[in-house]
């Protein structure tokens, strides 16, 4: 979920965790990524944060590409 550290984008990633979904969190926003992630999680959802700046498209895909690839993100939605 990009922009996951504040605005529509931590509430939608809010929304995925009340319905116990696995998020991937992205943001440059350390503080807020954590944040979020840990609402998500007390949502009943799972979360994994990315820092990366969502304006930079190319970044954008490298990390949601690298994270898909991992075996620790298997199962986690990106969007």
């Amino acid at each position: 979920m990009t922009g996951a550290s504040g605005g529509i984008g931590r509430a939608a990633a809010m929304e995925f965790g009340r319905n116990g979904a696995a998020v991937a969190l992205l943001a440059r926003g350390q503080a807020g990524l954590k944040g979020a992630a840990a609402e998500v999680q007390r949502a009943g959802g799972r979360a994994i944060t990315i820092s990366v700046d969502v304006a930079d498209s190319a970044a954008v895909e490298a990390a949601g590409s690298h994270q898909r690839e991992s075996p620790v993100s298997r199962g986690f939605f990106f969007c």
